[in-house]
């Protein structure tokens, strides 16, 4: 159950709400120091799968001239690593952040450096723009790392963007006497 005005959990969901914090932060600073051991193993279990489907020459003329960088590695393990640890982030921010106006400003912006990637890989390979290339891996590193969900969580924290709504006022009855 959880107070209607801030979407705030009461006292008895509040230590599993506090656990489910605890747990989303600690899987997210694993996935960050065990960041190649994890792709390690996508990257083996990705090939084995693309074998197995007999798609090995396609994914090989995917893979391309990727050399550099972490585009180094097998593309399909790559994104699998960045959409597990985008997950992750997403749903701490979605455990932090209790307003639902704070959580669709959150996709809203997460969509939009998206779109702004997608975008600069577009043009990198259109104009064979190297800037665009090497711009779209800062904004990819940056996305996948723990500053957004730190920056953001502090953000609507402080009050900045959306402030907390105020609590409602139940009486709506408003007694006028005329005594004229």
């Amino acid at each position: 159950m959880t107070n209607d005005t801030l979407g705030v959990p009461r006292p008895p969901e509040r230590k599993f709400h506090w656990v489910t914090i605890g747990t989303l932060a600690l899987a997210l600073v694993l996935l960050d120091i065990y960041s190649e051991p994890v792709l390690q193993f996508l990257v083996a279990l990705w090939q084995k799968a693309v074998a197995a489907l007999g798609l090995s020459q396609q994914a090989n003329v995917l893979q391309g001239g990727s050399k550099s960088g972490i585009a180094r590695r097998f593309l399909p393990a790559v994104a699998t690593y960045a959409a597990l640890y985008l997950a992750l982030c997403l749903l701490l921010l979605r455990a932090l952040l209790p307003l639902p106006a704070h959580w669709r400003l959150v996709l809203r912006l997460y969509c939009a450096v998206l779109v702004v990637y997608v975008a600069l890989v577009l043009l990198a390979k259109a104009a064979n723009a190297a800037w665009a290339y090497k711009l779209s891996r800062e904004i990819a590193d940056f996305v996948v790392s723990p500053i957004p969900v730190v920056g953001l969580y502090l953000l609507f924290r402080a009050s900045l963007g959306i402030n907390n709504p105020a609590p409602e006022n139940k009486s709506t009855t408003i007694n006028h006497t005329d005594e004229s």
